[in-house]
């Protein structure tokens, strides 16, 4: 299943036939009817799947939950629409993309009525507790009476999944799955009584106690009438009490303590939320802490109750045990058995940890041979054409230009050395070469009024500079300097103009080197995808900021995404410098996010320009691709010091309608 189709690009629609529960804190259960399929929601995600009743991408509906306010943390959202899928309740392209159930629902025309039912599972279970307390405990005595036992249990098991079905039809709920459990080792009749959560938590509890009641009831019996008996069926009581799996006494503790878990917060599909620390995260966050203290108290009694139900049974006592255990080689192999747990568990970590070093070591030499694997093989710092063209391919700017236009750049271009701190040229000079990185690496510098250069980035093998001057017929706009020796490849005005601009287009090659090099660059953008940065690229247009100039004023309607492309700005809150920003960081995403007004002032403190993508633009770039709008989330929050989503309160201002 494509998770980046479906979560960018499907036409995602409400399937037909669903039904929900009534809500129970906020807390309701949807289910496909065909399918059998069921997912638990909020009523507000509910509200959110109902959205795609007429049918809409995701990447369309972000942008207007972020309008609304209404935009849940979007790990939620994404893990909502992939289990929405699974389950049946949206449909992907119009086609259902559930895997095809199992379960069956059968023709059951047997029902009973709930309140009959109830009670005589109530006092059946009390029955046969006080039979068995009051009555000393018997055990068979020859193998007709296991063999009876035995029959009974079996019997006690089908009788009450029987009358579970028959409750749950009273429910007016379906019944899946009847079948006989030959292979099991208590062969029964069973089935599956899950859709009676559909109706809610009484119908689950009684549903529960109609299974339990049988095997009391027998047991209660077989105390008062067949002594010999009582031992094989409390065997019976307590296997039809375990505290695991889907045995009716942990369906009766599930339906009387227990929130609803929510579908999207375990087993999680959406790739993202695999990650180990979002797992310790939703563990720890979606755990019913009440619910799991009720349960391992009951697994305390109930294990207390077998212990001291074969204690009776035998007629033994705990001292007894104690001395048989210590005067028996029991003991000895006990000790032993711990110690190679121990051993077993000590030497399993070690190995773990090894082995974690030494895949980190293999990466770390691995990455060093693919760098210098990567540096141009220099000799008397000359380089084949075959050479040349290879490097050229390689750069952004040049990827995908006919091979023919290749091997004639490489006939034209020509090696400049520079030592480090040596000026390529300088800010006003004219210009006439653009360059290409070949090693080494180069730093980008503007000179401020007192005269001093600032440095504003640095390029590395690949990068492309000088093309300003060569596109637009004007004095460099920035100073140049190698940062340490490096080689550099330089192309004529002429050349460039015929050989890149006529191939590729003026828009083109201003966006790619301008751009896309730039994003290419900066830590916000390192993990994206390269049609990403091509598509913000295309978004954003670059705008310039004159020292003083205030680009965002403090309860201003912000509509705009501003990455700094070169120069300083300070962030102002009132009246005092907050922090300072300069190239390669962001600012305006939270007013975007949150559709409220700007909390601080931002001013231009140096001649600067930044790459402004608008309102709308911006919201569906990060709609397309769940990556990086999961990375805004998290560095807005990070910046709030507060989850962004889900947004509280009433907007400053509301665009909906110019959205």
């Amino acid at each position: 299943m494509d998770q980046s189709y479906i979560l960018t690009q499907a036409r995602l629609s409400l399937a037909y036939d669903i039904e929900a529960s009534k809500p129970e804190h906020e807390i309701l259960i949807l289910k496909n009817v065909p399918l059998k399929t069921y997912l638990v929601v909020e009523e507000e995600q509910w509200r959110i799947l109902r959205r795609f009743k007429d049918g809409m991408p995701l990447q369309e509906l972000l942008p207007l939950l972020i309008t609304e306010r209404k935009s849940p943390p979007l790990r939620s959202l994404y893990e909502l629409v992939m289990k929405a899928v699974v389950a049946g309740i949206l449909l992907v392209d119009g086609e259902n993309q559930a895997a095809q159930q199992q379960n069956r629902a059968v023709e059951w025309d047997h029902r009973l009525r709930f309140g009959m039912a109830h009670w005589f599972g109530v006092g059946a279970i009390l029955f046969g507790f006080l039979a068995v307390l009051f009555r000393p405990l018997g055990t068979p005595t020859n193998l007709i009476e296991i063999l009876v036992g035995w029959l009974l249990i079996c019997g006690s098991l089908t009788v009450g999944y029987f009358l579970s079905a028959c409750l749950l039809v009273g429910f007016d709920r379906e019944v899946y799955d009847t079948r006989f459990r030959w292979k099991h080792v208590l062969p029964h009749f069973h089935c599956n009584v899950e859709d009676g959560r559909m109706a809610g938590r009484m119908c689950e509890m009684s549903v529960a106690l109609m299974q339990l009641a049988p095997m009391f009831f027998t047991t209660g019996i077989t105390a008062l009438w067949f002594t010999d008996l009582v031992y094989l069926l409390l065997m019976g009581v307590f296997f039809v009490t375990l505290p695991s799996g889907r045995s009716p006494a942990s369906l009766l503790l599930r339906s009387l303590y227990r929130r609803y878990p929510l579908s999207t917060g375990h087993d999680f599909i959406f790739v993202q939320n695999r990650l180990l620390w979002t797992l310790i995260n939703s563990r720890l966050k979606f755990t019913d802490k009440s619910y799991l203290l009720i349960f391992g108290a009951y697994t305390l009694i109930w294990l207390f109750t077998v212990f001291m139900a074969n204690l009776s049974a035998f007629g033994l006592n705990v001292g007894e045990l104690k001395n048989l255990y210590l005067t028996s080689s029991a003991a000895t192999v006990t000790v032993i058995i711990v110690l190679l747990q121990m051993a077993a568990t000590i030497l399993g970590s070690l190995a773990m940890i090894s082995w974690i070093v030494a895949m980190n070591i293999l990466h770390v030499v691995e990455q060093l041979r693919m760098r210098m694997q990567s540096k141009p093989k220099l000799l008397n710092h000359e380089m084949s054409g075959e050479d040349i063209v290879q490097f050229l391919s390689g750069t952004l700017l040049l990827k995908g230009v006919r091979e023919e236009i290749l091997y004639e750049l490489a006939e034209r271009v020509r090696g400049v050395i520079v030592d480090p701190k040596q000026h390529v040229f300088k800010e006003g000079e004219p210009g006439d070469d653009l360059y290409f990185v070949l090693n080494g690496g180069v730093e980008v510098l503007m000179s401020l009024k007192s005269g001093r250069p600032l440095r504003v980035t640095e390029l590395g093998p690949g990068d492309v500079f000088g093309e300003v001057a060569l596109l637009h017929n004007v004095p460099r706009t920035r100073s140049i300097r190698a940062a340490r020796k490096s080689l550099l490849l330089a192309l004529s005005r002429e050349d460039f103009q015929k050989l890149i601009v006529g191939s590729i287009g003026v828009r083109d090659v201003e966006a790619i080197i301008r751009k896309q090099s730039f994003l290419h660059r900066i830590e916000l953008c390192r993990n994206w995808h390269p049609q990403a940065m091509t598509a913000f690229s295309r978004l954003a247009t670059l705008a310039e900021f004159q020292p003083g100039d205030v680009v965002i004023k403090k309860g201003m309607r912000n509509q705009f995404f501003y990455l700094i492309y070169d120069g300083l700005l300070e962030v102002i809150v009132e009246g005092k410098r907050v922090s300072t920003l300069a190239t390669g960081e962001f600012f305006g995403e939270i007013s975007l996010l949150q559709n409220s007004t700007a909390t601080a002032d931002i001013v231009a403190i140096t001649g600067s320009r930044c790459l402004v993508v608008q309102r709308r633009d911006f919201l569906n770039f990060i709609g397309k691709d769940f990556l990086v709008g999961l990375q805004f989330e998290d560095i807005s929050s990070k910046r709030l010091k507060h989850p962004i989503f889900p947004l509280t309160g009433v907007a400053y201002d509301d665009f909906s309608e110019r959205y």
